[in-house]
């Protein structure tokens, strides 16, 4: 078989089994996902550029100017509005309960007709503000790419998990309240999501906005259907939550799938390789400058790539995972602004890392069964001298400054005796302490949530 007839086959057999439309790139046929061209290229150059600002302008309330006819609203995740001489697209929606707010903002600089919503990612905080925007209006397309349909199914299907650890990981940065899981009967959704966008492309869409050419790429990292948006005239990239204001989330307490840290790192290489006069991430400000994008992005994907490298080169070297835990870290050049560990934590990637490659086994042939560590703690307590003795000892060690030493000493005497007084204030202290010191957000959230729950049950 020919060269030519083989890939006809295989457009063929694609477009039957993933429902493609014959359209290479955008357009509002309502067909589902569209087949990308046989060969696509980003456009790096365009006829009319339009110079960058520079710097954000502050206009009216919480709406910024972040360049010539483009805006954003600043939130849990930014919202943008790009504006062109024949219609505007937004970029991400922010989450549910400041979405409509952050709509209600941009409104009065919408040049009409709203054309397109793109969604960098799946994830709430971004999605949250579609149906202030769209409303019934029926016009405006909602574009994702297609692996954006699975991945709201994978959320729906564990919603009881994501219900219940969202509301510990946010508790104190949303203030949201304690949320349960599943009742234990609960059916089992596996198709369930709510699938908000109109059109799906697999690696690249690209559609007209006026003056404006607007590019889509596929660009995974925080997520499979994560995309990046580039818009040549304005020199500006959309690089959704592949690049923010903190070491990313290679792997997030409240549970994800494997985000692989070499897609990160492929899909900033992409990013960059755009030369960029501004970059406007979905969390935290823009960047102007192309030298200074080239920095501190390539500096955020070399310390990726640095963290990936290195926990690889200990997993082959037999090291455990909480060996290179305590091992893996940034060198002095790749500590910057950017990475630091507001958000993402480093040893949490390790550990992602690791579980992403090798899986759950650890090499200890203790834990090949389902017999926990935890089945032990009886007979450690007793030998130990009994509850009283355990709960003591934690409450000395969280006194002498020795917090998460404390915190597991307090778990094996609550093991034994869950409603040990001693031990809920130790393990409640202990969170306190380790919440208001951490800059992490995320474990101030799960620090907050255990204390909130100890004083719950101390209460009792």
């Amino acid at each position: 078989m020919s060269p030519v007839h083989l890939f006809a086959v295989i457009a063929i057999c694609a477009t039957l089994l993933n429902g493609c439309s014959d359209k290479a790139s955008g357009g509002a046929d309502r067909t589902g996902v569209i087949c990308d061209p046989p060969e696509f290229t980003v456009t790096t150059e365009a006829e009319n550029v339009i110079p960058s600002p520079g710097e954000i302008t502050e206009l009216d309330g919480p709406v910024l100017q972040i360049h010539e006819g483009v805006y954003m609203v600043r939130g849990f995740s930014n919202t943008f509005l790009v504006t062109s001489d024949e219609g505007s697209i937004v970029i991400d929606t922010s989450i549910s309960f400041t979405g409509g707010a952050h709509e209600q903002a941009l409104r009065p600089y919408v040049v009409e007709p709203l054309r397109y919503i793109i969604l960098t990612h799946n994830h709430p905080d971004h999605t949250g503000g579609v149906e202030a925007w769209r409303g019934d209006d029926t016009t405006v397309e909602v574009l994702a790419q297609k692996e954006a349909v699975q991945f709201a199914h994978y959320q729906r299907r564990l919603d009881g998990i994501f219900r219940n650890r969202n509301s510990a990981q946010f508790s104190r940065l949303l203030n949201l309240p304690p949320l349960d899981f599943n009742p234990p009967d609960a059916p089992v959704v596996n198709d369930g999501g709510t699938i908000l966008s109109t059109i799906q492309f697999e690696r690249y869409f690209e559609f007209q906005l006026g003056n404006l050419t607007v590019q889509v790429v596929h660009t995974p990292g925080e997520t499979p259907d994560h995309v990046s948006v580039w818009i040549p005239e304005l020199r500006m990239a959309f690089p959704g939550d592949n690049f923010y204001i903190s070491f990313p989330n290679l792997y997030t307490l409240r549970g994800t799938r494997h985000r692989p840290a070499l897609d990160y790192v492929s899909s900033l290489d992409t990013v960059l390789s755009w030369r960029p006069e501004v970059v406007a991430p979905s969390h935290g400000d823009p960047v102007y400058g192309e030298v200074a994008i080239q920095e501190r992005v390539g500096g955020y994907r070399n310390a990726i790539s640095y963290i990936h490298d290195e926990t690889v080169r200990g997993i082959n070297a037999g090291k455990d995972v909480f060996t290179l835990m305590r091992e893996v870290t940034l060198p002095p050049e790749l500590q910057t602004v950017d990475t630091n560990e507001l958000y993402g934590r480093i040893d949490w990637s390790v550990r992602g890392i690791y579980g992403g490659y090798v899986g759950w086994f650890d090499g200890n042939v203790s834990n090949m069964t389902a017999t926990p560590p935890t089945a032990i703690h009886p007979e450690i307590v007793e030998m130990a001298g009994g509850v009283d003795a355990v709960a003591g000892r934690a409450a000395e060690l969280a006194e002498a400054g020795d917090y998460e030493h404390a915190l597991h000493l307090a778990d094996m005497a609550l093991n034994v005796d869950p409603n040990h007084v001693v031990a809920l204030a130790t393990r409640a202290d202990s969170a306190a302490v380790l919440r208001d010191e951490s800059i992490n957000l995320n474990a101030q959230g799960w620090y907050h949530a255990a204390v909130r729950e100890v004083e719950s049950k101390l209460e009792e």
